[in-house]
């Protein structure tokens, strides 16, 4: 079983134990921020509330023209959910913010809906690896805006992890979920990634995929031709 699928069968039983566990119907969430025809920046703040505790939500964005733009989903803290989405260049400056069900076969039925307008923002593209069905790692592109630290908001994006739409067709991170980026140096064409937060546990081929993931998200940058990465102080193989 590849870890796509292992990953449905534990949302699965995540929302069947909601279910379970709420009585009555579960609410309906609504969305809290942003404003109605509100602008969106790059990425764009989304707010979701009225969650039953340790609900996931999916949120996805279109354009005026219904191409899907983002897709990922949150889960639930004090009845709030809030994420981040870096969505693909609209076709048009006005656009559509829906809620859903982040399950297979549930993820159609629209929840709530708010109109919202792009903001006019200077971006550039990244390409960020994750690994593919097959434990191979795979570039996936997120449009971001320009920054003086493309590096560092390069490794953000990995220690992100894939999207919930990227989960289900299978792609994958071996860094494990809870892993900070310390800090990132350049130096003379040699980039030093400092992380935190990886157990003591984790086991050598997950790391030498996770310093793989790394490694070729920041080679993309011409000014790094070498990385090494270290977690709690130590050189990760």
């Amino acid at each position: 079983m590849n870890e796509g699928w292992v990953w449905l069968l534990l949302l699965g039983l995540g929302v069947l134990a909601v279910a379970f566990l709420t009585p009555g119907p579960l609410p309906q969430p609504v969305i809290l921020s942003p404003a109605p025809g509100g602008e969106l920046g790059l990425p764009a703040r989304v707010v979701v509330g009225n969650l039953p505790a340790g609900a996931e939500v999916g949120v996805r964005l279109l354009d005026s023209y219904g191409r899907l733009l983002a897709e990922d989903s949150a889960w639930a803290a004090g009845g709030r959910a809030e994420l981040k989405l870096y969505y693909d260049l609209p076709a048009s400056r006005r656009g559509r913010l829906e809620l859903f069900w982040p399950l297979p076969g549930l993820e159609g039925r629209t929840l709530a809906a708010r109109r919202v307008r792009f903001a006019d923002v200077p971006y550039a593209w990244a390409k960020v690896y994750f690994l593919d069905p097959d434990g191979d790692p795979f570039p996936l592109i997120r449009r971001v805006p320009r920054t003086r630290t493309p590096a560092r908001q390069a490794l953000e994006l990995l220690l992100a992890g894939p999207t919930w739409r990227e989960r289900v067709r299978g792609y994958w991170s071996a860094l494990p979920a809870g892993t900070r980026l310390v800090d990132v140096a350049i130096s003379a064409g040699v980039a030093e990634v400092q992380l935190e937060g990886i157990p003591d546990e984790f086991s050598f081929q997950l790391s030498a995929l996770a310093v793989r993931q790394i490694e070729l998200t920041l080679l993309e940058f011409p000014t790094i031709s070498q990385v090494r990465v270290y977690a709690g102080g130590k050189l990760l193989p």
